[in-house]
Order: structure tokens, then C-alpha cells, then sequence
């Protein structure tokens, strides 16, 4: 691959991932609710998934996907089912809860979240299925052009993800009393079991 078609690429990934969907608005609600180093794992989970449907297209995702139907259909509405709970959880918080001390996920199961996320959006299995392969000649492929477009994906999708982290972050810095800290805990609650609820619905 050249440095064109990694750039162009790059710029497809970057205008994939700035359009909001189920993936962001659950990354951040769970900053805003829980902390940047929740959303931060979120986003590892989200990239795992990404390397994973690159090692799928490459590989034939549209004949994976097909094989795997069912798969995806479960792992859909597991995520789907996982978003709604940690949005009632949410809304369920005990009103006052401290926000210097917010409830945060263990690493693993953040990461996971953010791993079914991806594997479960819509949006992503699209991309890579039918506008990855206009970017990049499979049949062509090397281990470095791999890596690069692994690179391309990094970039793109995590420095989005990440910049929606931290927007939620900073956001959650600006709670400082119980009541604010409740209407945050049931804003971000509604948004997640949204989400969740769009998931499963598409």
C-alpha cells in the first residue's frame, strides 16, 4: 500500500468515526458518569474489535459474517442487553453518591463492553464489509500493509473515541453537587439504556 491509500483510508476511518452512534454515546455516558479511565478502557475494548473485522475483512468478512449469522445476532443482543443494564444501574444510583469516588468497572469488563460494542454496531459492519475493500486491495496484502492499516485505525477511531472521553470527562468535573451528580446519573442512565435499546432494535 502507499502512502495515498493509507491516507485516504485514514480519512474514511476518521469520518466513520465521528459520526455518532450507539458506541459513542455509550463511551460517553460512561466517562461522564464513571470517569475517564472507564471510557479510556471502553475505547481499548473498541479498537480490539476494530483489529479484529480487519483481520476478518482481509480474510473474507462477508463470507465470515455469513457463516457466523447467529453469532452476531447473540453477540448483539448480549451488548444490547449489557448497555441497558448499566444504564438502569445508573438511574438506579443512590442519589448523592460522591463524585470524587465514582463507580468504576473492573479493567476487563470495561473492556469487554467496549469489544461487544463494535462487534454489535451496525455502523461498523458496514464499513468494513462493503467500503473497507474499496480502500484497500486484499487480494494484495502484506503483513506491514496490516499493521499499517491496523496504525490507520488506531489513529482514526481511537483519537475520535478518545477525544469523546475526555469531552465526557471534563463534563463530569463540572458536578460537584449530589443533585447535579443524580441528574448526571440519570441523563448518562437514559442514554445507555437508549443505546442499548437501538442496538438490539437495528
Amino acid at each position: 500500500m502507499t502512502f495515498e491509500h493509507y491516507l485516504a483510508l485514514f480519512i474514511a476511518m476518521f469520518l466513520v468515526a465521528v459520526i455518532p452512534g450507539p458506541a459513542v454515546f455509550a463511551i460517553t455516558s460512561a466517562s461522564i458518569a464513571r470517569g475517564l479511565k472507564q471510557g479510556v478502557n471502553m475505547t481499548v475494548g473498541l479498537l480490539l474489535a476494530d483489529y479484529l473485522f480487519i483481520l476478518l475483512a482481509i480474510s473474507g468478512l462477508a463470507v465470515v459474517a455469513e457463516v457466523l449469522g447467529s453469532a452476531f445476532v447473540i453477540i448483539k443482543y448480549l451488548c444490547a442487553a449489557y448497555l441497558i443494564w448499566m444504564g438502569i444501574s445508573l438511574l438506579r444510583a443512590k442519589p448523592g453518591t460522591s463524585i470524587a469516588e465514582p463507580q468504576v468497572q473492573s479493567t476487563q469488563s470495561a473492556v469487554l463492553s467496549g469489544f461487544l460494542l463494535t462487534l454489535s454496531n451496525p455502523k461498523a459492519i458496514v464499513f468494513y464489509v462493503a467500503l473497507f475493500p474499496t480502500f484497500v486491495a486484499i487480494e494484495n496484502m502484506t503483513y506491514p500493509d496490516i499493521l499499517g492499516i491496523m496504525a490507520c485505525a488506531t489513529l482514526a477511531f481511537g483519537s475520535v473515541n478518545l477525544g469523546y472521553v475526555y469531552l465526557g470527562s471534563q463534563a463530569r468535573k463540572l458536578l460537584t453537587t449530589p443533585r447535579r451528580l443524580t441528574l448526571l446519573n440519570r441523563c448518562a442512565g437514559s442514554v445507555l439504556a437508549a443505546s442499548g435499546v437501538t442496538v438490539a432494535v437495528r
